[in-house]
């Protein structure tokens, strides 16, 4: 038979029972049923026990969540999706879980209940309807033959998790060793070809191996795995110097059109994205992306994952050859027994597929590790499973079983049972939603996409913060109405640039990102460093002074910024001639003028700038990542008290650390000590600059700081 959800063991708390059941993102309550008490009639409906004539009790408790959250956009239009999640045998809810009331992820939903007598179970689902899930999935809900050549590349308004490419038996690739030199395909006059089409996988960092490692994995047509490359140690985090390297080939081939950047993304993705379809940054139409693959014979060549006929994806896709795929071929769709017959193939033994037909072969093989794993990807459509207004229609097969014709009895038991688990008043929209995934396989999937809707970048907005003012430290406050606002105004900029420099790939990432963002930007409001023109004239770097999410200061980093993007250089009489393009027009002129899309880019761009701040991204959170982080951006020999807006990078880590990880976060302060400067403003010193003048600086406070960090949520009418 078809089933709604997965069964969940919970974790048992020292002194505390089980762990309570939470949220798994944020939405909205859209139905509850509380829970009936336990009786002791072996006679109830409750009770009921199908494996035995012992009594054994289910509880009935339930809560379901309506989940609407972006996963991309397409240039400025976000895609946005609709699913459900369900929770049922819950044995208590919170008070606070109410019909209409928002709930977040990781909030308290209620206490885990029996299933037949095993207690700390509760049963998972998540579903959506049939429009939602073609925004899931970027394509058409229906079984898709896994061996079927693809036509076009995967889509780009979502894109996250592994890149995949198919590729032709006509792909070039070179038998040497050495890297090819020739990067576009005019210059190019090689031979050898591929010879039998296969599909490969480029994994950074992925699970089980070191953070910014690159490997590549073979498929063969039918999915099955080949083998993989040795992993490239280090890969991710020297991209942009590989991408220079190309780019730099590129036009001494004769390329006329060609950037860094467009090779950055070529290298990371596949292809080059750009912000939309109309707005990409250059990279020749004929660039060849060499990289070294196994075959399906098993040698490790050159090949160009760029040449005609290959395709590209990523997991937003959710490959049929990889395993995902959707059935809706049941020949009964309207009860619960699972007649699909494609489902039955991927379920028989292969080396006897005519056992699709033997329900207890099928029955056995369902526990197989092989098969689960199969099973996890799939995407059912059938009904729900706890419509007490259509039990009749659902279940009437059950009756007609030879086992139950013959005992009437017990399909009375089950039926009771069945009618006593039964839930009258489900929502619509949420029976509606017949097409269920795996859950824990949908969380683990959807883990990879770093995308943050608006509402859920405005909860990275700590509530409050204390700042150092002159000796002490003072509350500054951050309403979720402003939160919200500049969060809605900055979320598909900052999605797209932190996905393009893969800073979205880890929450920890994002974690020292945005804790950089905060502080930078004055909670994304200065897009421009501040102070009047005479302050900024009087500075050395002017007038390549900050600007962006995470500023750029200093004539050679807006140089290289430039060059990465491939600007034009138009400029030859003015006070930017040493870089060729206007800040003020590629970044920003002042804080109401400015380009969005670049002061996110630049801010993002400015990870890969800062040699090595990748990879103390993805050391850790501790308070000596986050200063290794400050002294990467504030520049590497600083000392500690001349960190700018340490003491909010310091507390940006606890608050984020809390919004963004899957751990429990219910604590409202957090103390923290630290080494910082005793005073916000400089001092003066003994000693005297060029004009006679005192010089002044920070001086290192002693004894440290200890300040108790704010940690409450950011939440609507805070």
């Amino acid at each position: 038979m078809w089933h709604t959800g997965l069964h969940l063991q919970a974790p048992k708390i020292a002194d505390a029972g089980y762990a309570p059941v939470r949220a798994i993102a944020d939405g909205k309550v859209i139905f509850v049923h509380q829970p009936r008490l336990k009786v002791e009639d072996p006679n109830d409906g409750q009770a009921y026990n199908p494996f035995g004539a012992t009594s054994s009790w289910s509880d009935n408790g339930m809560v379901v969540i309506e989940h609407t959250t972006d996963i991309g956009a397409d240039g400025d239009t976000i895609t946005s999706v609709t699913f459900y999640s369900s929770y049922m045998h819950l044995s208590h809810i919170e008070t606070a879980v109410v019909v209409g009331k928002a709930v977040y992820r990781k909030d308290k939903l209620g206490k885990s209940g029996a299933i037949y007598n095993h207690a700390g179970q509760i049963e998972l689902s998540i579903a959506c309807d049939r429009n939602n899930l073609h925004e899931l999935i970027g394509r058409e809900p229906t079984w898709q033959d896994p061996k079927l050549t693809p036509a076009v590349d995967g889509r780009t308004d979502s894109l996250f998790g592994d890149i995949y490419f198919y590729l032709p038996a006509s792909t070039p690739v070179i038998l040497t060793a050495a890297k090819p030199n020739v990067h576009v395909r005019s210059a190019y006059h090689g031979t050898a070809v591929l010879g039998e089409a296969q599909w490969v996988k480029m994994n950074f960092g992925g699970s089980g191996m070191a953070p910014g490692t690159c490997v590549f994995s073979t498929y063969n047509t039918a999915g099955q795995l080949i083998g993989c490359r040795t992993p490239e140690t280090s890969a991710e985090y020297t991209l942009d110097e590989e991408a220079a390297a190309r780019h730099k080939s590129a036009v001494q081939s004769g390329a006329a059109r060609s950037s860094p950047s467009g090779w950055y993304e070529l290298l990371r993705f596949g292809r080059n994205i750009g912000r939309s379809a109309a707005d990409k940054d250059t990279l020749p139409d004929d660039a060849m992306h060499w990289r070294k693959i196994r075959t399906i014979a098993g040698t490790d060549v050159w090949a160009d994952l760029n040449a005609e006929g290959t395709r590209k994806f990523s997991d937003a896709d959710f490959l049929p050859v990889i395993g995902w795929n959707c059935y809706d071929d049941d020949d009964s769709p309207n009860d619960q027994k699972c007649g699909s017959d494609k489902l039955k193939n991927l379920i028989a033994d292969p080396a006897a597929p005519d056992s699709k037909n033997d329900l207890e072969q099928l029955a056995r093989r369902i526990g197989n590790e092989d098969v689960q794993l199969k099973l996890a990807h799939v995407i059912c459509k059938f009904p729900n499973e706890w419509d007490k207004a259509t039990l009749e229609t659902r279940y009437k097969f059950m009756s007609d079983r030879p086992d139950i014709a013959e005992n009437p009895a017990s399909w009375d038991k089950a039926k009771k049972h069945l009618e006593a688990m039964g839930i009258d008043g489900l929502p619509d929209n949420f029976k509606n939603a017949e097409w269920h995934f795996h859950p824990a396989a949908f969380i683990r999937h959807f883990s990879k996409c770093g995308w943050l809707s608006s509402l859920e970048l405005a909860q990275c907005f700590p509530r409050k913060q204390l700042h150092l003012q002159g000796t002490n430290f003072h509350d500054v406050p951050c309403r979720w109405i402003d939160a919200l606002a500049r969060a809605t105004r900055w979320a598909v900029h900052f999605n797209k640039a932190t996905r393009k420099y893969g800073v979205a790939k880890t929450r920890q990432r994002l974690l020292h990102f945005f804790a950089h963002v905060i502080p930078e930007t004055g909670y994304l409001t200065l897009m421009k460093e501040g102070g009047g023109p005479t302050y900024l004239q009087s500075k050395a770097y002017y007038p390549y002074y900050g600007r962006g999410l995470i500023q750029l200061t200093w004539e050679d980093t807006y140089r290289s910024y430039g060059n990465f993007r491939g600007f034009p250089h138009t400029i030859t009489n003015d006070i930017y001639n040493e870089i060729g393009w206007n800040p003020d027009i590629y970044i920003a002129r002042d804080n109401t003028n400015f380009n969005a899309a670049n002061c996110a880019d630049s801010a993002a761009y400015f990870v890969l700038y800062k040699r090595g701040l990748l990879r103390i991204m993805d050391h850790g959170i501790a308070q000596s990542d986050a200063i290794d982080a400050s002294k990467a951006v504030n520049g590497g020999g600083s000392h500690i008290e001349n960190l700018n807006g340490l003491d909010s990078r310091l507390q940006s880590i606890l608050f984020l650390r809390d919004v963004l990880f899957d751990w429990v976060a219910e604590a409202t302060s957090e103390t923290i000590t630290f080494d910082w400067r005793r005073n916000s403003e400089k001092e003066p010193t003994e000693e005297l600059d060029s004009h006679g003048q005192r010089k002044k600086r920070f001086f290192l406070r002693i004894p440290s700081w200890q300040i108790s960090v704010p940690l409450d949520k950011q939440r609507p009418g805070a």
